[in-house]
Formats: C-alpha cells, sequence, structure tokens
C-alpha cells in the first residue's frame, strides 16, 4: 500500500541565507554546486534572458560557471565562465581530482518558431522557442573548470535528458542519470549510461524506471551508490491519476545498476527535481523544492539507507512560488550544510539562492 503524503515543517537550525546571483535581464536557475580542492567551490547554472513568462529554452540560454575561493562566503560573478552557448540547460557537476572537473549536461537546439520549417526542429510546445534534445553529453574541464574546450565533450545519449550531478562507484565507474520517452510507447522513462574508463567511453543505455503512456512517467532521476554494488535511485513522478501530485519515487539495485526494484512510492511532495548528498555520519540528505503551499526549499533526512525519510521536513527558505527549487548540498568541513537552489526574490526576479545551514 502506497505511504499517504506527510508534511511536517519545521524550521532548519542556524539558517544563513545568501543571493548568490541575481539579474534583472536574465533568467537563471538549475544551479549544481561542488568543493574543488580547500576552500574552492563551483556553481555551475542556466542562464537565458529574462522573458514574460518563463519558458525552458532560448537561442541564447548558456551555462555560466561562477566560483568562491572561501567556502561560498563570497562569489567571483564578474569573471564567470560559459560553455554550452545556444541551449544549455543545466550541467551536473562532478570533481575528479587533480584538477579535473566533469559534467553531466543537458543540451538543446533552439531556433526562433519562424524558422522551425527552414531548421527541420519541431515547434511543438506553444509557450517555448522552436527545440529539441540533442541529448546527455559528459563534458570536461582539465583546469578546475576556468576553461571548457569544445572538443572535451561526449554525446552520451542522443536525445536524452541529463538532469543530475553524475556519480562515481567505489570501483571508479562513472554514470550519469538521464530521461527521456523511449520504446513504442514514447512514455518518459529513467535510464543510465556508464563508463568504465574514466569518461572516455560510454554504455548504451540501463533502464531505471520503464514510463507507461497512460499511468505514469518517471523524470530527472537521481543515484546514489550506498555501498558498494547497492545503489538508491529517486525519481520525480507524473501522470498517474491515482497517485498524489507531485510524490517522489524511489526503487533499488543490488548489483551495481544492471537491475532495479519496481519503484514506489515515498511520503515526500515536492512537484521538483530530487538531490541527495551522503552524509559523513552515514545518513542521507534529500533536498527539493515544494512546489505546493507553502512553497519553499526543504530537506528531509534517512538514518537507513533511504528505506525510510524523516517525517520532518526542514524548511531551508521560504519561497514567494513554485518557480523554485532544482537544489544542491555540499557538506561543509566544520560539518554544517551549503545548499544551493534557484528561486524568485523580492523584486521577482529569478535567480541562484544559498543557504548555510546546520543539520539537526
Amino acid at each position: 500500500m502506497n505511504p499517504l503524503p506527510i508534511f511536517n515543517p519545521s524550521p532548519a537550525p542556524n539558517t544563513r541565507q545568501q543571493s548568490i546571483f541575481y539579474d534583472r535581464h536574465s533568467y537563471s536557475a538549475f544551479p549544481h554546486v561542488i568543493q574543488l580542492e580547500g576552500d574552492e567551490l563551483l556553481i555551475a547554472f542556466r542562464q537565458a534572458p529574462k522573458e514574460e513568462r518563463v519558458r525552458h529554452t532560448h537561442p541564447r540560454s548558456v551555462i555560466t560557471v561562477i566560483r568562491s575561493y572561501d567556502l561560498g562566503q563570497t562569489w567571483e560573478t564578474e569573471s564567470a565562465g560559459q560553455l554550452a552557448a545556444g541551449g544549455g540547460q543545466e550541467l551536473g557537476l562532478i570533481y575528479l581530482g587533480r584538477g579535473k572537473v566533469g559534467g553531466a549536461l543537458a543540451m538543446h537546439e533552439v531556433v526562433p518558431p519562424a524558422e522551425a520549417e527552414r531548421s527541420r526542429i519541431p515547434h511543438s510546445h506553444e509557450h517555448e522557442y522552436a527545440f529539441k534534445s540533442t541529448g546527455a553529453y559528459w563534458c570536461w574541464s582539465d583546469n578546475y573548470g576556468l576553461t571548457w574546450r569544445l572538443d572535451n565533450s561526449i554525446l552520451v545519449g542522443e536525445s536524452m535528458q541529463a538532469c543530475a550531478p553524475p556519480v562515481r562507484l567505489s570501483d571508479g565507474t562513472l554514470m550519469i542519470p538521464a530521461y527521456c520517452p523511449i520504446g513504442r510507447a514514447k512514455a518518459s522513462s529513467a535510464v543510465l549510461y556508464r563508463s568504465a574508463d574514466g569518461g572516455r567511453t560510454w554504455s548504451d543505455l540501463t533502464v531505471i524506471a520503464r514510463g507507461t503512456p497512460s499511468t505514469r512517467h518517471y523524470h530527472e532521476p537521481v543515484l546514489m551508490e550506498l555501498k558498494p554494488g547497492h545503489l538508491l535511485c529517486l525519481l520525480r513522478f507524473g501522470s498517474d491519476d491515482k497517485c498524489p501530485r507531485g510524490i517522489f519515487w524511489q526503487n533499488e539495485s543490488f548489483d551495481n545498476g544492471k537491475t532495479w526494484t519496481t519503484p514506489k512510492q515515498t511520503h515526500i511532495t515536492s512537484g521538483a527535481c530530487p538531490r541527495i548528498l551522503k552524509l559523513r555520519d552515514g545518513r542521507l540528505l534529500l533536498t527539493y523544492g515544494r512546489r505546493f503551499e507553502p512553497y519553499g526549499i526543504y530537506a528531509s533526512l534517512s538514518e537507513d539507507k533511504g528505506a525510510t525519510w524523516s517525517e520532518t521536513c526542514w524548511l531551508l527558505r521560504k519561497a514567494p512560488d513554485g518557480d523554485q527549487g532544482y537544489t544542491s548540498s555540499i557538506e561543509l568541513k566544520d560539518g554544517s550544510i551549503f545548499t544551493t537552489s534557484y528561486a524568485k526574490n523580492a523584486r521577482g526576479i529569478t535567480g541562484i539562492t544559498g543557504t548555510f545551514w546546520n543539520l539537526p
């Protein structure tokens, strides 16, 4: 029997808020943060021109990369780097050591609607530009994310949407989760790709959770290795009238991602993308944007490797509406947490936020 949604909010301890990047001419969203070496942090996010309505496509959408040299206290926004011009959507980051930063890039081709026929790119969404997903890419920088060469990229999954950071397993295998309609049914399904040689070559897809057209679609999978061979996946879920809206689902693999259990419903309501962090004390931290009132950025904890999640939802940051979420967190050396997300400020500008807080 599926668990009922539970919502017991409580303020997270010792929160301190930060506005990292707000530009009144831009719509900025989907941040990912990593720690490099010492006190250096890196954030990558989508930046596109601000328009009257929210769009997920734009011919001038790029990935912007900014860094901090003091564990997030200040950010070098004036010397930001950029990549994926013309349709960069999201870049999930991973630090591999010795200056090498890897990323799972979601990339679109985007043109004005009037050019859809000539470009052979469909205009199938009324409120978007003409676009198509070129696929999920593995990208890397050899100099701490300072530059991103065009030849340092590999198409991993054509037409697939990358959505989360790559993960590196204890045996060195790299994995990129993604999602897209697959098969004749064209139902959105969660998949993964793997590399056993540091990202030089990538496997064909493995299905994590297969969607069905009339009942369920799985989106935005995020992976975590719990112990060698044992993986956990959390998923954004849609299109089943029998289930409450916005609930996360999850499933597991006990053979390094080759096969997966049937997804099951959690009790956590979000409506956006899940993100997981393994804490030094062994607990799992799940952060997410809640796109139902009361809006905000929240966190839940698991003390049993994701088998159950805390009934208390820790409020990290209030938000004025549902245009927010897509969190990313790191645990700092003093044990506190830094969580970045996107949300609107008091002037209605959408940008990148930061929250410093302590674990309960």
